[in-house]
């Protein structure tokens, strides 16, 4: 058992047999640039992302002396699997590039023809291994950037190294920040002494009354507005628009730091990578709240974050609330797998970037239609940052007794004074109850159609139009339990055990006897990295692992 375990802390060995792989998957890919033009493009997307891959790999071996060994372990699973991926697509290359019988190659039409037919036949089973290699590439990630909150100078060295790529061409070799900025985006957001100086201030915020040259509307059962602006140039800029209340009045200036941190933060260009959006800025009014006015009567000011569209997306996005209440289930599992993956995967960057959500519900999850080859066919994206704080913030334990929060709130966090100080493992809470949703393909709460009022689904056992004290007073005594029910004895049956048994380890993740999250102590670590680690293990890769 020992050398077990030992074999999966050694990470140079299989870095090392991963880069061997790439090599030989880099060399293929060259000798298949001039091939058919369905051929070369899959090849150099292939080539492509190997490239990038191999920086993080070569940086990965750097600095693998740094890291803990709950995060060495999830390391050697994740490039086991990977290494799998990669002799697959490896060996179908190989195929690809076999010489033909001599006599084919004297007679060209029957040369072309033949290869014509070797890729048809093999053409299925390439796409599948790509997609499949490319999913846990991107896997891998999470783990990844999880790595620039090591606060260790040696981790900034490595990633201005240049990077060895083993003379595979004569090309001048980058180095990994260069090659990945969104990686140079997350370290110089945590590290503030870090030698990238992170991002300028400078920008960051606006005048509110620039909102008032943006047509606006609502997006259907959420918080989150769409905003289009047209410019002198003719240009037309798409804009979403989450807006923060600063209340108590008292804590304004410390909401609008915080805003304008997440702002910087999220001044990234990969936010179909991250599941969160790129933010603009954050439109503040001029007028703040008057200092010495802190009693409850004084009207909370408004912020206002404003995100970019992301690219490779069409149309109005749709809430997840609105698709759960108004699509029909899909007819696969697939779509639902993909949001699942999905979501889990913005919760992760939320902390990653150094922050707790505090509003993780269908309302705050936004679903673009993606209009790119390579992307799921609906991306979603994170938003509703109204009660977030930086993660290592004084909490405020300020809450409410609406249906549509506290039905996402563990017990201890509901009601208007919560028990609890707020943590990572209450979001992952809150992710659970949707993932339960997802899995149902039903919406729990629904609206009134002329009030607006949220109300119970059939779902849940209470009555349909009850009394608020009455559905308070279930969710805060019984409501974990029935979702917990749920999962145990209902979901297994459309989504499977497996997709079951990760729900219930969400919606467990704060009980003292669940064996993955319970012991808080287990992750009081100075990087804040143990929680991480722990989450992609027993969320994150579970679900990359289901496939239908």
């Amino acid at each position: 058992m020992a050398e077990l375990v030992g074999l999966a802390l050694a990470l140079p060995p299989t870095i090392d047999l991963c880069l061997k792989y790439g090599r030989q998957l880099r060399a293929l890919c060259a000798s298949l640039r001039q091939a058919d033009a369905q051929i070369s493009e899959r090849v150099i997307r292939l080539d492509n992302n190997w490239m990038l891959f191999t920086h993080k790999l070569d940086f990965l071996k750097r600095i693998q002396h740094l890291i803990e060994d709950d995060h060495r372990e999830i390391w050697g699973q994740t490039l086991r699997i990977l290494l799998s991926k990669l002799e697959i697509v490896t060996g179908i290359i190989n195929r690809l590039v076999r010489p033909l019988p001599v006599f084919l190659e004297i007679n060209h039409s029957l040369e072309v023809n033949a290869r014509r037919g070797k890729y048809i036949l093999i053409k299925k089973s390439l796409d599948k291994a790509i997609e499949e290699l490319e999913t846990w590439q991107q896997t891998t990630d999470q783990s990844w950037f999880l790595l620039m909150r090591i606060a260790d100078s040696q981790v900034d060295l490595a990633l201005q190294t240049p990077t060895n790529l083993d003379a595979i061409d004569d090309k001048p070799h980058s180095n990994t920040a260069t090659a990945i900025p969104s990686t140079v985006t997350i370290r110089a957001s945590r590290m503030q002494d870090s030698p990238y100086g992170g991002s300028s201030e400078a920008g960051l915020t606006f005048d509110a009354a620039e909102l008032s040259k943006m047509f606006i509307q609502q997006v259907a059962f959420s918080q989150i507005s769409i905003a289009q602006r047209l410019y002198g140039n003719g240009q037309v800029g798409v804009y979403i628009l989450n807006q923060i209340t600063c209340e108590p009045v008292a804590k304004y200036q410390l909401i609008k730091k915080d805003a304008r941190d997440l702002a910087r933060k999220l001044q990234h260009n990969d936010p179909h990578t991250f599941g969160l959006l790129a933010c603009k800025g954050v439109a503040v009014p001029l007028s703040p709240p008057e200092k010495g006015r802190h009693d409850r009567t004084t009207a909370p000011s408004m912020l206002t974050m404003v995100f970019r569209q992301p690219v490779h997306t069409t149309g109005i996005p749709n809430s997840l609330r609105y698709v759960l209440s108004h699509t029909a289930p899909p007819q696969t599992l697939s779509l639902r797998f993909d949001y699942a993956k999905q979501l889990a995967r913005s919760v992760s960057y939320v902390h990653t970037f150094g922050f707790v959500h505090k509003n993780i519900r269908p309302e705050s999850i936004l679903v673009f239609t993606s209009s790119k080859s390579g992307l799921p066919s609906q991306s979603l994206f994170l938003v509703g940052f109204e009660n977030f704080r930086r993660e290592d913030g004084a909490t405020q334990r300020l809450g409410d007794d609406t249906l549509e929060r506290n039905l996402y709130r563990h017990s201890s966090r509901q009601g208007a004074s919560p028990n609890e100080d707020y943590i990572m493992q209450h979001d992952i809470y809150s992710l659970g109850v949707c993932l339960l949703e997802i899995g149902f393909w039903k919406s729990f709460i629904r609206y009134h159609p002329q009030t607006g009022q949220a109300l119970p689904t059939e779902i849940l056992p209470v009555s349909p139009h009850p009394d608020i004290k009455q559905v308070n007073h279930f969710l805060h005594t019984r409501g974990k339990e029935f979702l917990l029910h749920l999962a145990r004895n209902e979901l297994p049956q459309c989504m499977g055990t497996r997709y079951a048994e990760i729900v219930e380890t969400c919606l467990t993740c704060l009980d003292p006897d669940n064996q993955d999250f319970g012991d808080e102590r287990e992750f009081q670590d100075e990087d804040g990295i143990r929680v991480g680690v722990r989450y992609i293990e027993k969320v994150v890769l579970r679900l990359n692992q289901l496939c239908v």
